[in-house]
Order: C-alpha cells, then structure tokens, then sequence
C-alpha cells in the first residue's frame, strides 16, 4: 500500500477503498475490456454509484469535492488495473473542472451535477489530424452567423468520445481562440470509432467531426480570444495530474509482475530472482516508482495549497511518471522474456498502454521543452 507519511488520515483510508473497490471489480474483468475494446457503461455507472467518476467536481454541484491528492490517488488505484477505465476519469474531470472553472452559472446548472453522477459522460476536444500537442495550431472553425455561430472541423483521437454525452470543443474565430459545449446527438456531429490502438483499446477513441454545427452564445466556455491561453491549460492540468499517477499505478503493475514471476521461475535449479541482472531490473523499477510517487505527491500538495510553481511541479511529475513507467513496462517484459510477450499474461498490455502515456496531455518532448525553459530561467547563475 503508498502509505505515506505526507498523507492524511483521510486520504489513507479513501486510497484503501480505492484499492479494495479495484481488486473486486476492475482487476478481473480488465484484461476482457482491452479485448472487446471498450469499458461497458454498467462499469462506469457502478464507479459513479461509489462517487468515483465525479469525486473532485465541487461539493455544491453534487460531486466529492476531493482535494488533488485524493483524485491522484484514486487514478494511482484504478491505473495499476485499468488505463482505459482510468482514462475515464481522466476526461470527465478535464471536461467538467473545466466548466466549473470556466463555465457559465447555466452551464454549470446543467451539466456538473449530471456528471458528477456519471449521467453525463464528457470528452475533451482538442487533438486534431494534423495538431497535437501544438494548441495553437487548431484548425476547427467558428464561424459567425449573426450572433450564432457555425463549427466546423474534425478531431480525432478523443478519449471516450465514442461513449461521450457531450464534447467539449476547441477552434478559432480567425485569430480568437474559442471553446464551446456540444452534445454527441447535436446535428452535424458524426462520431467514428477507431479500433485497435496500440494501449488504451477500452476508452472509445474516435474521430469526431463536425459540419455546420449551430453554436449558440449560451454554449460558449470562457471569453473568446482567451481560450487556449487560459481555459485549455486549465483542463490540461487535470489531465496531467490524473495521467502523471495513473502511470504510477501502471507502474506499481509492473513492479508487482515482474517481482511475483522472478521470485516464482526458476533457472539454472534457482528463481530466477537470484540472478544479478534481474535484482539490477527490480532496484531500477521500484526506486524510479518511489521517485515518480514522490514527484505526483508533491505537485499535488502544491495543487491543493494554490502555490504558484504547482502547475510546473505536475508538469515534471507527467514527464517523469510517465517515462519510467515506460521503462519499467519494458523491463517487466526483459525479466519474462516470452511469457511477457503473450495474452495470458497482463505484462504486454501494461507495454502498450505506458507507451501511451508518454504521448498523451502533452508528448514528452514538448513538456522537454516547455521546463527546459522554465528551469534554464530558475536556475541560471545571478552575477
């Protein structure tokens, strides 16, 4: 158990329930989600009966009103099982905290209670064919058509968007950045699923695209021209706070694989644990967990007390998160050699799906570049 010091009483006991919730009804049935390539919606009403789909949606909208470490811990929990299911969690906070910051006092009324409750499943729609990481390139349009306007344009790998209630949509009026709230059944919406993603092949990807949707003033999230500078990074945030402890709990899979198969496979008339090279495998793994813990903690505790350097301490805590948990999937399948290579084991699945969260909520190398520059102005010797 990531039973740590820094914890709260409360936050111990909600992690346990987290834990004991995922071993009775994520982990034995994941494995089959990833198979049929998608989460059923019976999953996710049960995770929302135990408050776990709105659980960091504010008090006075129905949700739990948990503070950042709680849903760090919930996505540590539920990562170590499921990255699809996890990737649940990821975009409904996204979409909603987004609208609760952001949102009008009609959208707020309208939609986060529903989502809090799991009645409304929301997707992020930013990621376009041609932008990825590089927001302000987004080609979606918003077109005037007197005080309304018409959305055009397509996105594609949407999480959840093939099960999605409603979208959250990102584009330009010409120069001014725009974001609006669509429901998945308006006119004009065509959603594609796509199949046989290299990780995450339960959490309803597809291509949405948009022709001549009506967009009403009353849909609109955030002032235009303001969007992508502000209301964009805001649901980032929460979607690399969920991403940088789900590849925690990926992380802790792997830990827990690879350990339980050395200790149980013998070679040479020995588990193969006794070997050195194996023993070198493990101490990687578990000591960049501890440190990948370490940076998700903190940066959430920064969340929590409104520091100002909290946004760049998720930001190293995604990067870092991420990569290891990277590493270590692929050493959990160098221990087990060919028994990490097939279906009956999880190892190759938890390779897939680490590999995906390097590349989600912003690459790798883009987070690179954004610290590299935030650190080379921190740290730069003062004559």
């Amino acid at each position: 158990m990531f039973n740590h010091h820094l914890l709260t009483q409360q936050q111990k006991a909600d992690y346990k329930r987290f834990r004991e919730y995922v071993k009775e009804y994520v982990e034995p049935f994941a494995s089959e989600w990833d198979k049929q390539q998608g989460v059923p919606r019976s999953v996710i009403e049960k995770c929302a009966e135990a408050g776990f789909v709105g659980g960091i949606i504010p008090k006075e909208y129905g949700g739990g009103g948990w503070d950042t470490v709680t849903f760090g811990l919930l996505n540590e929990a539920f990562g170590a099982a499921s990255s699809s299911l996890c990737g649940l969690f990821t975009v409904q906070t996204m979409v909603a905290m987004t609208i609760s910051r952001w949102g009008s006092e009609e959208q707020k009324k309208q939609w986060l209670e529903p989502m809090a409750k799991g009645k409304v499943i929301g997707s992020f729609a930013m990621t376009e064919p041609k932008v990825g990481s590089d927001i302000q390139s987004i080609e979606t349009t918003f077109t005037p058509q007197g005080e309304n306007y018409l959305l055009n344009g397509t996105k594609r790998w949407i999480t959840y968007s093939g099960l999605a209630d409603i979208f959250l949509v990102f584009g330009k009026n010409e120069d001014k950045s725009m974001a609006c709230i669509i429901p998945s059944n308006a006119p004009g919406v065509k959603v594609i699923p796509i199949r046989d993603m290299l990780g995450f092949r339960g959490a309803y990807l597809s291509q949405l695209e948009f022709t001549d949707c009506l967009i009403t003033p009353s849909d609109l999230v955030g002032k235009p021209g303001l969007v992508i500078a502000y209301v964009a990074p805001y649901g980032l945030h929460y979607g690399r706070v969920s991403t940088a402890w789900s590849s925690t709990g990926l992380h802790r899979a792997c830990v827990e694989t690879a350990s339980s198969y050395a200790s149980e496979r013998r070679q040479f008339g020995e588990p193969i644990m006794e070997h050195g090279l194996i023993r070198e495998l493990l101490t990687d793994m578990v000591v960049e967990m501890e440190a990948a813990r370490s940076l998700c903690l903190s940066g959430s505790i920064a969340d929590d007390a409104h520091m100002p350097d909290a946004m760049e301490k998720i930001l190293m805590a995604k990067y870092y998160a991420s990569r290891a948990a990277s590493r270590a999937a692929a050493n959990t399948i160098q221990a087990m050699g060919a028994a990490g290579c097939h279906e009956e084991n999880r190892a190759a699945e938890y390779y897939r799906n680490a590999k995906i969260m390097e590349i989600i909520e912003g690459t790798n190398q883009v987070l690179q570049r954004v610290l590299g520059k935030s650190f080379a102005r921190k740290y730069k010797k003062k004559s």
